[in-house]
């Protein structure tokens, strides 16, 4: 994403174009409202329009007007073909503001559709459609609305908002990050990006359908900042400025009312919003106040600083704000609105834990304080709202996260990205298993949720589209849940559409958690895939047709089954996996996360491990040296989290530096299968040292069954005149979650990139582990070498000398298997 000069780039302007419907739109949004109409923050007697003037919306700098105040006309009305009009007057559209335009219209009547539009320069706008709430205090039978987040441009052109738009809502809450930062900050930048957002036909349309309540998130100004401190590098300016920026142009292209636009980097952006006496919500802002983020951010083991009381997401007076709002309410629904996760999520799957320091895992005093709060003066059912994490989830909270016994005393609904994609979904679904609270999770698809409120009851729609990248991407509900007044957890009412299904062991019938499960249409081409769930589940969602359904686990031989899904219902297909034995072949690929390898290049395993060799694949970290080194690896029950394993490297002087992992000093130019038994198989890559072009290199790799490892060795043969020094060892890349190295007698390592340390093994192991218990190993035949790396990559390194015509075998057991509950991840490695 990228603007050039007061302009879109070239490329990217003709991608914009072709993917929107330009006869439709100019035809509702004509020059100059092509970023359409737009409505907002309304209470029980107002409401705020907004629009601006922008023919050439791409133009950045302009947005092609010229640089004089404009009059706009407005006027609103009881029905839409404008035969009672209520109210009317002029606004003035200014270059400083950008030429947009909010009118805050007052003395409406409660719980009432208005129609609204604009006029300038002798052209309407499209005709808007806004509400108000209902009396204050005043009963009220029901309330539809639906929250939304997260809507990466580069994600796609929007579906879920076509779908949205054709629903019947009261208000859509938007819950953060309306647009996505780039690295400049400039004002003219965040106005360009808030334009282009609004090229989308799909967002105006519901933009001009249903009065929208915002609040941000960190995208609208930079990931991940935290108050006063920046999220990254940005482009040098002073942060606070860009945060300015930001909070400016959001303010201008978004129909907020006067009390929250920005005086330089601050706003006011928390307030309630009051639906009579059927519930009110507490909207937050957990950016502009929160302490920065603990121990430097990321997914890391709490420690230290995160338990500080002191720290904060909102701020002490927006906290006091929130509590007191809760002591004094008297509706029936309590809904706190915000930006990201509440409930705990332990990334860890054993005794461990590793949690998102953003999210409010990184601020656990101040979510006691809340939660506990809640415990005691018991506001009328509690509902949390949450977005950020482009993902579906359905919470219980509970005061304490550790005890699965504890009483829930709130519910956390999330919704999933408009747009923005989840390349975490798999570390979350390796990690349900420690996190029973979750009562629901699916990171497939997106969308948002749709919600339907009476006194009696609160239902939560999961609403998805199944090609977020496809404007006419058709919608479903994924999973439908309800909270009971005063009953707090939400309970599954629907059965789910799509497919669904249980994967098991066809011997012992075990559920199989982490099996890729792909669907791929009758035309041949993959339509979607997912990976079963702890129990054994999968759901996926396809149009209606048929469908081939195919299973592939480590440990385990593929199983497919040929169904029909229907419409309106889940088809169930349960598939039985039989194990494997040895085996070696193209055709198949190790699934993860991190799988990087195609069905051409070759997967090695049996009934505990697979692993797959590169016949062709490369990886653009080793450019050219690819070829004959493993790309994937995983035990059975588990997903590849490796990048790669550079296996093996001969180089003329010791690997030192932050790119010390980076050798490309062994190429092997043939792969091939060169024996497969019931029993073992064998793969051999043959090749040659880059630094020594004499040095011939063979590197075997053999399985057997029964065994949680491969044995590989690596044969360095001088075919030259003149001897040869050299130093050879091998690299473990991993980059699933909670990445950390080990070495023996120097237990985990986690120091980051960057500062990489000598180490002195006392035994004959190298290791890498993450989030989810599987730990990889390289097990020497003697422990003669060194080594050097750091928290996300370790290597081995020992010196060898080979006269002409001698050789030097190197001879290690690759492993990948379960830590299970150990509290040392690596004393698996020392048990092999």
């Amino acid at each position: 994403m990228a603007l050039a000069g007061g302009t879109l780039g070239a490329v990217t302007a003709g991608q914009l174009v072709d993917g929107t419907p330009s006869a439709q739109a100019a035809d509702l949004d004509p020059a100059p409202f092509k970023l359409g109409v737009a409505s907002g923050e309304p209470n029980h007697d107002s409401v705020v329009l907004w629009t601006r003037l922008a023919p050439d919306p791409l133009n950045a700098e302009t947005g092609g007007m010229p640089a004089e105040q404009v009059p706009v006309r407005w006027e609103i009305a009881a029905d839409e073909n404008f035969r009672q009009v209520l109210q009317s007057g002029t606004a003035t559209a200014r270059l400083e503001s950008a030429h947009t335009v909010h009118v805050l219209v007052r003395d409406l009547a409660p719980g009432r559709w208005y129609w609204y539009r604009f006029q300038a320069d002798g052209t309407y706008s499209r005709i808007g459609r806004t509400r108000t709430m209902p009396p204050l205090g005043a009963p009220v039978d029901r309330m539809r609305f639906a929250f939304v987040s997260c809507q990466s441009w580069v994600g796609g052109p929007y579906p879920a908002y076509r779908d949205l738009a054709d629903q019947d809502v009261d208000f859509v809450i938007h819950l953060g990050d309306y647009i996505y930062e780039t690295a400049n900050g400039s004002l003219t930048e965040f106005r360009g990006l808030h334009a282009w957002y609004k090229t989308s036909p799909d967002l105006r349309a519901a933009h001009a359908r249903f009065p929208f309540i915002l609040t941000w998130d960190d995208h609208e100004v930079q990931n991940n900042y935290a108050g006063a401190v920046a999220g990254g590098a940005g482009d040098g300016r002073p942060f606070l400025e860009r945060r300015a920026n930001g909070y400016q142009a959001y303010y201008e292209h978004l129909p907020m009312r006067p009390e929250q636009q920005p005086h330089g980097p601050e706003a006011l952006m928390y307030r309630r919003i009051r639906f009579g006496r059927l519930a009110e919500f507490s909207v937050l802002d957990t950016r502009q106040y929160r302490s920065d983020q603990a121990l430097g951010d990321g997914r890391k083991a709490p420690a230290g600083e995160v338990y500080d009381p002191a720290r904060t997401m909102t701020g002490p007076a927006q906290e006091q704000w929130l509590l007191q709002g809760l002591s004094e309410s008297a509706a029936k629904w309590n809904v706190i609105a915000q930006q990201t996760i509440m409930a705990a999520f332990d990334y860890d799957l054993g005794p461990g834990q590793i949690v998102n320091l953003d999210q409010w895992d990184g601020y656990p005093a101040a979510r006691s304080r809340i939660l506990d709060f809640i415990d005691q003066r018991r506001p009328s059912n509690p509902v949390v709202l949450s977005g950020d994490w482009h993902t579906h989830w359905v919470n219980d909270l509970r005061t304490d996260f550790t005890d699965p016994a504890s009483e829930t005393i709130a519910t956390e609904f999330v919704g999933t990205s408009i747009s923005s994609g989840a390349g975490w979904d798999a570390d979350v679904r390796q990690g349900l298993a420690a996190n029973p609270h979750v009562k629901f999770y699916n990171g497939s698809y997106r969308g948002y949720v749709l919600c339907d409120v009476t006194a009696q009851r609160w239902r939560s729609d999961l609403r998805i589209v199944l090609n977020a990248r496809d404007a006419a991407s058709p919608a479903y509900t994924i999973a439908a849940f309800e909270v009971r007044d005063g009953i707090p957890g939400a309970q599954r009412i629907d059965a789910g559409d799509g497919l669904v299904g249980k994967v098991t062991d066809d011997s012992t019938g075990a559920a199989l958690p982490n099996v890729e499960v792909a669907i791929t249409g009758a035309d041949g081409n993959r339509v979607t895939a997912s990976t079963t769930d702890p129990s054994g589940e999968y759901i996926v969602f396809v149009p209606p047709g048929t469908y081939t359904v195919a299973a592939n686990g480590v440990g385990y031989n593929r199983a497919s089954s040929v169904t029909t899904g229907e419409s309106g219902k889940p088809t169930r297909v349960d598939l039985r996996l039989s194990r494997a034995v040895a085996h070696a072949s193209t055709g198949r690929t190790v699934p993860g996360p991190q799988s990087q390898a195609t069905t051409s290049d070759i997967v090695i395993g049996n009934d505990l491990m697979a692993l797959a060799v590169s016949a062709g694949s490369n990886d653009g970290q080793l450019p050219g040296a690819t070829v004959g080194k493993p790309l994937d690896l995983a035990a059975v029950g588990n997903l590849d989290q490796l990048d790669w394993l550079n296996l093996s490297y001969a180089s003329t002087a010791q690997p030192r530096g932050a790119n010390a992992w980076q050798q490309l000093t062994v190429k092997y130019t043939s792969v091939e299968v060169v024996a497969t038994t019931d029993s073992s198989a064998v793969v051999r890559a043959a090749g040659a040292s880059t630094d020594f072009p004499d040095v011939e290199v063979v590197t075997t790799y053999r399985i057997d069954n029964g065994q949680p490892w491969i044995t590989a060795e690596t044969t360095f043969t001088n075919r030259g005149a003149q001897a040869c020094t050299f130093w050879t060892g091998d690299v473990i890349d991993h980059d699933g979650a909670g990445q950390r190295s080990g070495i023996a007698g120097h237990g985990t390592i986690t120091t980051g990139y960057g500062s990489p340390g000598d180490y002195a093994p006392s035994g004959t192991w190298i290791g890498m582990t993450g989030s989810d218990r599987q730990t990889y190993g390289l097990l020497y035949e003697n422990s003669s070498f060194g080594a050097y790396g750091n928290g996300n990559w370790i290597m081995s390194q020992l010196q060898v000398a080979l006269e002409p015509g001698a050789t030097f075998t190197l001879r290690r057991r690759v492993a990948a298997v379960g830590s299970g509950a150990d509290s040392d991840p690596f004393a698996a490695l020392a048990r092999l």
